[in-house]
Protein backbone atom coordinates (compact mmCIF):
# COMPACT_ATOMS: atom_id res chain seq x y z
CA UNK A 1 0.00 0.00 0.00
CA UNK A 2 2.74 2.47 0.95
CA UNK A 3 4.09 1.74 -2.64
CA UNK A 4 0.76 2.73 -4.38
CA UNK A 5 0.54 5.72 -2.11
CA UNK A 6 4.24 6.85 -3.50
CA UNK A 7 3.19 6.53 -7.18
CA UNK A 8 0.51 8.28 -6.93
CA UNK A 9 1.74 11.01 -4.99
CA UNK A 10 4.79 10.89 -7.35
CA UNK A 11 2.19 11.21 -10.55
CA UNK A 12 0.08 14.17 -8.62
CA UNK A 13 3.13 15.92 -8.62
CA UNK A 14 4.35 15.53 -12.00
CA UNK A 15 1.03 16.91 -12.86
CA UNK A 16 0.75 19.90 -10.84
CA UNK A 17 4.07 20.48 -12.23
CA UNK A 18 3.32 20.01 -16.23
CA UNK A 19 0.06 22.59 -15.38
CA UNK A 20 2.22 25.37 -13.84
CA UNK A 21 4.57 24.83 -16.91
CA UNK A 22 1.91 24.94 -19.25
CA UNK A 23 0.40 28.28 -17.50
CA UNK A 24 3.72 29.62 -17.65
CA UNK A 25 4.49 28.97 -21.17
CA UNK A 26 1.05 30.30 -22.41
CA UNK A 27 -0.81 26.86 -22.45
CA UNK A 28 -1.18 24.09 -24.61
CA UNK A 29 -0.06 23.59 -28.14
CA UNK A 30 -3.20 22.36 -28.76
CA UNK A 31 -5.36 25.03 -27.78
CA UNK A 32 -3.04 27.36 -30.07
CA UNK A 33 -2.93 25.22 -33.10
CA UNK A 34 -7.00 24.22 -32.64
CA UNK A 35 -7.50 28.08 -33.83
CA UNK A 36 -8.33 30.28 -30.94
CA UNK A 37 -10.90 32.97 -32.57
CA UNK A 38 -12.80 35.32 -30.77
CA UNK A 39 -16.81 35.54 -31.73
CA UNK A 40 -16.15 37.73 -34.95
CA UNK A 41 -13.72 34.54 -36.79
CA UNK A 42 -10.84 36.01 -36.51
CA UNK A 43 -7.77 35.56 -34.15
CA UNK A 44 -7.96 36.38 -30.46
CA UNK A 45 -5.75 39.11 -29.34
CA UNK A 46 -5.82 37.46 -25.81
CA UNK A 47 -3.97 34.43 -26.96
CA UNK A 48 -1.62 36.35 -28.82
CA UNK A 49 2.15 36.63 -26.84
CA UNK A 50 2.61 40.41 -26.09
CA UNK A 51 5.63 41.74 -26.79
CA UNK A 52 7.43 45.14 -25.16
CA UNK A 53 7.59 47.93 -27.78
CA UNK A 54 11.01 49.16 -28.16
CA UNK A 55 9.32 52.26 -25.98
CA UNK A 56 8.91 49.69 -23.34
CA UNK A 57 12.14 48.81 -23.02
CA UNK A 58 13.30 51.63 -21.93
CA UNK A 59 11.28 52.39 -19.81
CA UNK A 60 11.57 48.91 -18.13
CA UNK A 61 15.57 49.42 -18.28
CA UNK A 62 15.29 52.69 -16.07
CA UNK A 63 12.83 51.10 -13.71
CA UNK A 64 15.57 48.58 -13.29
CA UNK A 65 18.22 50.81 -13.00
CA UNK A 66 16.30 52.92 -9.96
CA UNK A 67 15.77 49.35 -8.37
CA UNK A 68 19.15 48.39 -8.72
CA UNK A 69 20.98 51.79 -7.28
CA UNK A 70 18.92 51.65 -4.17
CA UNK A 71 18.79 55.92 -4.48
CA UNK A 72 19.13 57.53 -1.03
CA UNK A 73 16.10 60.38 -0.66
CA UNK A 74 18.92 63.19 -2.07
CA UNK A 75 19.42 60.99 -5.26
CA UNK A 76 16.31 61.09 -6.25
CA UNK A 77 16.20 64.10 -7.89
CA UNK A 78 19.28 63.92 -10.21
CA UNK A 79 17.87 60.32 -11.21
CA UNK A 80 14.66 62.26 -12.06
CA UNK A 81 15.99 64.66 -14.15
CA UNK A 82 18.07 62.03 -15.45
CA UNK A 83 15.14 59.51 -16.25
CA UNK A 84 13.00 63.02 -17.64
CA UNK A 85 15.51 63.34 -20.23
CA UNK A 86 15.81 60.16 -21.14
CA UNK A 87 11.99 59.85 -21.67
CA UNK A 88 11.89 63.15 -23.68
CA UNK A 89 13.84 61.51 -26.24
CA UNK A 90 11.50 58.59 -26.52
CA UNK A 91 8.02 60.72 -26.42
CA UNK A 92 6.12 62.28 -29.42
CA UNK A 93 6.12 65.65 -29.91
CA UNK A 94 4.26 67.46 -32.13
CA UNK A 95 5.62 68.22 -35.92
CA UNK A 96 6.78 71.91 -35.67
CA UNK A 97 6.31 73.85 -38.90
CA UNK A 98 9.54 75.22 -40.35
CA UNK A 99 8.93 78.27 -42.63
CA UNK A 100 12.24 77.94 -44.44
CA UNK A 101 11.17 74.58 -45.36
CA UNK A 102 7.94 75.20 -47.10
CA UNK A 103 9.91 77.97 -49.20
CA UNK A 104 12.19 74.97 -50.90
CA UNK A 105 11.55 72.73 -53.14
CA UNK A 106 10.29 69.08 -52.01
CA UNK A 107 13.37 67.74 -51.84
CA UNK A 108 15.13 70.10 -50.13
CA UNK A 109 12.56 70.33 -47.92
CA UNK A 110 12.84 66.77 -46.90
CA UNK A 111 16.67 66.94 -46.49
CA UNK A 112 16.07 70.19 -44.41
CA UNK A 113 13.45 67.93 -42.18
CA UNK A 114 15.90 65.74 -41.64
CA UNK A 115 18.80 67.98 -40.83
CA UNK A 116 16.51 69.59 -37.82
CA UNK A 117 15.76 65.93 -36.67
CA UNK A 118 18.77 65.03 -36.35
CA UNK A 119 19.89 68.65 -34.56
CA UNK A 120 17.18 68.18 -32.49
CA UNK A 121 18.01 64.70 -31.48
CA UNK A 122 21.75 65.28 -31.10
CA UNK A 123 20.71 68.20 -28.48
CA UNK A 124 18.36 66.21 -25.93
CA UNK A 125 21.46 63.18 -26.12
CA UNK A 126 24.20 66.12 -25.05
CA UNK A 127 20.52 66.87 -22.29
CA UNK A 128 20.94 63.38 -21.24
CA UNK A 129 24.83 63.50 -20.87
CA UNK A 130 24.97 66.56 -18.77
CA UNK A 131 21.93 64.94 -16.82
CA UNK A 132 23.79 61.46 -16.58
CA UNK A 133 27.08 63.20 -15.23
CA UNK A 134 25.36 65.08 -12.42
CA UNK A 135 23.36 61.94 -11.41
CA UNK A 136 26.78 59.90 -11.58
CA UNK A 137 28.01 62.47 -9.10
CA UNK A 138 26.40 61.91 -6.32
CA UNK A 139 26.67 58.02 -6.64
CA UNK A 140 28.37 55.95 -4.05
CA UNK A 141 31.19 53.73 -5.23
CA UNK A 142 28.69 51.06 -5.03
CA UNK A 143 26.34 52.50 -7.25
CA UNK A 144 28.66 53.64 -9.91
CA UNK A 145 29.58 50.55 -10.06
CA UNK A 146 26.46 49.43 -11.09
CA UNK A 147 26.17 52.04 -13.11
CA UNK A 148 29.01 51.73 -15.33
CA UNK A 149 27.24 48.64 -16.17
CA UNK A 150 23.47 49.40 -16.70
CA UNK A 151 23.30 53.81 -17.32
CA UNK A 152 24.04 53.54 -21.06
CA UNK A 153 21.90 50.78 -21.35
CA UNK A 154 19.02 52.69 -20.52
CA UNK A 155 19.74 55.12 -22.53
CA UNK A 156 18.75 54.19 -26.41
CA UNK A 157 20.51 55.97 -29.81
CA UNK A 158 19.38 58.80 -31.22
CA UNK A 159 17.88 56.75 -34.09
CA UNK A 160 17.22 53.80 -32.69
CA UNK A 161 13.44 51.35 -32.79
CA UNK A 162 12.78 53.29 -29.10
CA UNK A 163 13.02 56.81 -30.46
CA UNK A 164 11.26 55.66 -34.08
CA UNK A 165 8.60 53.76 -31.67
CA UNK A 166 7.92 57.20 -29.93
CA UNK A 167 4.63 57.28 -32.25
CA UNK A 168 6.05 60.50 -33.92
CA UNK A 169 6.67 58.52 -37.50
CA UNK A 170 9.82 59.75 -37.66
CA UNK A 171 8.52 63.22 -38.44
CA UNK A 172 9.36 65.26 -35.06
CA UNK A 173 10.84 68.88 -36.24
CA UNK A 174 12.88 71.25 -34.38
CA UNK A 175 13.59 74.88 -34.26
CA UNK A 176 16.75 76.27 -36.13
Amino acid sequence: MTLARAAVLVVLLMILACGQAMAQLGGSRRSRDSGSHDSSGGPNPGSEVTRMSANDRVRLQLADLRFALKLAPEQNAPFDAFQGRVLALITPHPAASDFAAAQQPAALAKVAQKVSLARGRWAEMQDIYDSAAKLYAVLTDEQKAIADRMLADAVPAPFSAAVADSGDGGTRSYAR
